[in-house]
C-alpha cells in the first residue's frame, strides 16, 4: 500500500465529518433552515372555530373574548367582590385536560386551627450552661478528683495542679507582708523620735511613704494569686508566726483531702457552677497550658434548641412563644422561644431561632435532632385549604374557586393563619370548592402576562 492511500485511511474519519457538515449546509440554505413542525392531533372537532393560543373553543375563550369574561364576572357572589379588585378567571379546554394537568377539586371546610410554623432543630446547650475549667497558668496535672459522668456542685475542686508561677506569688505574698511588719515598725519609731524632735519631718514622711509603698506589695501579691485562681486577705493572715503563715499558703484553698507533699505550688481547680462531668481532657502527670480545658463540667437541666428558620416564617415567630420539640427517637420536651436572631446565616440564608427546653430527667441528650412546633398565636376557627391550593403573585396569595367544570376564578385571599400543610384563609366558606392541586397551571392561566405571554382584544 502506498504512503498515499495510507494517509487517506488515516484522515477518511476528518474527510466524511466534513462531508456531512458541508450538506447540513446545503440543506439549510435551500430550506431556510425550518425545520418541519410537528402534527399535533386537533383536541377539537373540525367544524369548531379554535382559539390557538389558550386551546378552548373560540367563541367561550374567556382571555379573548373580553365580554365572555365580563359576563361571568358580573355572576360573581357579592361575598367575592371588593371594589376595584380586578376579577379574573382561569379556564382550562376540557375535564380531560384538567385531569391531564393534575388538576383536583375538593370542597372548602371550616375548621379550628391553632397557628404553629414547623421547624427541623437540634439540642445544644445554653450558652451559659457549660464550664470549661483549666489553670490559668502552665503546669503539670497534680491529680483529676471526679470521674466522667459524675455530678458536681458549684465549688467542688475537680483538679489540682501543679504550677510554678503559684509558688512564686504565694512566696511574693509572704515577703510583702514581712516588708510591711518592717515598715510599720519603723513608722512607728519614726513617730515617737520625730515627736521628740530627734527626726525631721521630712525623715518622718519618707518612712511613712515606705509603709505605704509596702501596702502596696502586699496588694499587688494578693492581686496576683486571685489572677491564678487563689482568693486571700493579708489582713487575715496578720499576727501569723512565719511557720504558721507558711502553712496556711501552702495549703490556700486545698481540700482537707488532698495531701500536698511539701509543695506550695498546688492550685486547686474549682467547678465554678454545678452540672454534670462531660469531658476530662487531661490526667495526672500531664503538662497543661495556660487557660487549658482540663474538665468540662455542663449543667443539662435545661437545653437550647438550634432552629434555622426560613425569612417567611421567621416573621411570625417571637420570644414567648410555646415550643413543644419532639426527636426522632419519640421524647418529647416543651419550652419557651428565647431568642430571634436578627440576620440571616450567609451560607444557608435562614434566620437563626433559639427556644429553652426544660431537661430536668436528662433524657434529651445534646447533638439529638428533632421536630420543633411553634405556636405563634391563637386557636381560630376560619375556612382551610392545604397549601397547594395556594399560589402567590408577588406578596399576595391567590386561591382557585371552581365557577364550572372548566372555569375558576383567581380570588385574592389573606393567609389567617398556618400549622403545617393546613393554612387557614378569609373569603372563603363552606360551598366553595377550590383547586388544590395543579394551581400553578391556573396561575399562569390567570396571569400570562407573568409568564411571558397574552392575547389582544380582537
Amino acid at each position: 500500500m502506498s504512503i498515499t492511500v495510507r494517509s487517506m485511511g488515516r484522515h477518511a474519519p476528518s474527510l466524511l465529518s466534513f462531508a456531512v457538515l458541508g450538506g447540513l449546509f446545503w440543506w439549510g440554505h435551500h430550506t431556510g433552515w425550518r425545520l418541519a413542525k410537528p402534527v399535533a392531533e386537533a383536541p377539537h372537532t373540525a367544524t369548531e372555530h379554535w382559539c390557538p393560543e389558550h386551546h378552548v373553543p373560540e367563541s367561550a375563550c374567556m382571555l379573548c373574548k373580553k365580554d365572555v369574561g365580563k359576563a361571568q364576572a358580573a355572576q360573581e357572589p357579592e361575598r367575592h367582590r371588593h371594589e376595584g379588585e380586578e376579577i379574573r378567571f382561569a379556564q382550562v379546554a376540557s375535564v380531560e385536560a384538567m385531569t391531564k394537568a393534575g388538576i383536583q377539586v375538593n370542597p372548602v371546610v371550616t375548621d379550628r386551627i391553632v397557628p404553629r410554623v414547623r421547624i427541623a432543630g437540634e439540642t445544644a446547650y445554653p450558652p451559659t450552661a457549660v464550664a470549661r475549667l483549666g489553670c490559668r497558668s502552665d503546669g503539670v496535672v497534680r491529680e483529676v478528683l471526679v470521674m466522667l459522668g459524675a455530678e458536681v456542685a458549684p465549688g467542688v475542686v475537680v483538679a489540682v495542679v501543679d504550677a510554678t508561677e503559684v509558688g512564686r506569688a504565694k512566696s511574693a505574698l509572704m515577703q510583702a507582708m514581712a516588708n510591711v511588719d518592717l515598715a510599720l515598725s519603723n513608722a512607728k519609731r519614726a513617730r515617737i523620735t520625730a515627736a521628740a524632735g530627734i527626726r525631721t519631718p521630712a525623715e518622718l514622711e519618707d518612712t511613712e511613704a515606705k509603709l505605704r509603698m509596702a501596702g502596696v506589695a502586699v496588694f499587688d501579691a494578693e492581686q496576683a494569686l486571685r489572677n491564678l485562681g487563689l482568693t486571700v486577705e493579708a489582713r487575715t493572715l496578720a499576727g501569723l508566726d512565719g511557720v504558721a503563715l507558711s502553712e496556711r499558703l501552702r495549703r490556700l484553698g486545698l481540700p482537707d483531702d488532698v495531701a500536698d507533699g511539701g509543695s506550695a505550688n498546688l492550685v486547686p481547680i474549682y467547678a465554678q457552677r454545678g452540672g454534670i462531668v462531660t469531658e476530662i481532657r487531661a490526667v495526672a502527670g500531664e503538662a497543661v497550658e495556660a487557660n487549658t480545658p482540663i474538665v468540662v463540667v455542663a449543667d443539662a437541666s435545661s437545653l437550647w434548641l438550634s432552629l434555622p428558620v426560613p425569612p417567611d416564617r421567621v416573621t411570625r415567630i417571637a420570644p414567648g412563644q410555646e415550643v413543644t420539640f419532639q426527636t426522632v427517637h419519640g421524647d418529647h420536651a416543651t419550652g419557651t422561644v428565647v431568642v430571634v436572631g436578627q440576620a440571616a446565616d450567609p451560607s444557608t440564608r435562614r434566620v437563626p431561632v433559639w427556644a429553652t427546653v426544660a431537661n430536668a430527667d436528662r433524657r434529651l441528650r445534646v447533638g439529638q435532632f428533632g421536630t420543633a412546633t411553634i405556636t405563634t398565636g391563637a386557636a381560630t376557627t376560619s375556612a382551610i385549604v392545604p397549601s397547594g391550593a395556594i399560589q402567590f403573585d408577588g406578596a399576595q396569595p391567590y386561591v382557585f374557586v371552581q365557577r364550572s367544570e372548566t372555569i375558576f376564578r383567581s380570588l385574592p385571599v389573606r393567609i389567617i393563619a398556618r400549622d403545617g400543610d393546613r393554612i387557614a384563609v378569609d373569603r372563603l366558606a363552606e360551598g366553595d370548592h377550590v383547586a388544590v392541586s395543579g394551581t400553578g397551571i391556573l396561575f399562569s392561566a390567570t396571569f400570562p402576562e407573568r409568564m411571558g405571554a397574552g392575547c389582544t382584544d380582537d
